[in-house]
């Protein structure tokens, strides 16, 4: 989810963690607010707060975006060895703005992302001195619940080379 919302000069941006919106935000001079309010800019920045959620989420912010939703099933199949999008080294994977899997915690516990259902495969997790690499192999199909109508063009163009997707029946 990333909404936003215009009020008295001031615009809000309540979303989803993100690995890289902490720091876009800031480009921004945004603060963060807590959890309740999420993040806030001057009214100036409004357009440039709309292309950072265009960027992670592929949304613009509205709430209309988020109305109408949808399950996605993807196949994984990682054809990008320089860039591996189900590949990553201590870090969690996220697949266009949404948590797929990761760890928890300093015994890195294996969790998937909130919403996201494996159904054939699934993620691993192998340590490595102290550190760990996720890994979604080849031939995993998983489903992520509740994705917005409004960013499917954002998944093909995040999944190129990458696996494909459809929007599950239900």
């Amino acid at each position: 989810m990333a909404v936003i919302t215009v009020l008295d000069g001031h615009i809000t941006l309540k979303a989803d963690f993100h690995p890289e919106l902490a720091t876009q935000a800031r480009r921004y001079r945004g603060r963060f607010m807590g959890k309740e309010t999420g993040w806030s800019f001057r009214h100036e920045h409004e357009e440039a707060v709309r292309n950072v959620c265009r960027t992670l989420y592929g949304v613009d912010g509205t709430p209309e975006a988020w109305g109408d939703r949808c399950n996605v099933q993807i196949e994984v199949n990682e054809q990008n060895i320089r860039t591996p999008l189900w590949r990553q080294f201590n870090a969690d994977i996220y697949v266009a703005g949404r948590h797929v899997a990761g760890v928890f915690g300093p015994r890195h516990v294996l969790r998937t992302g909130k919403g996201v259902k494996f159904l054939r495969g699934g993620p691993c997790c192998v340590l490595q001195r102290g550190a760990y690499e996720m890994d979604v192999p080849s031939g995993t199909l998983l489903e992520i619940r509740n994705y917005p109508r409004a960013a499917l063009d954002f998944l093909a163009r995040c999944l190129e080379g990458h696996g494909s997707w459809t929007v599950a029946r239900g």
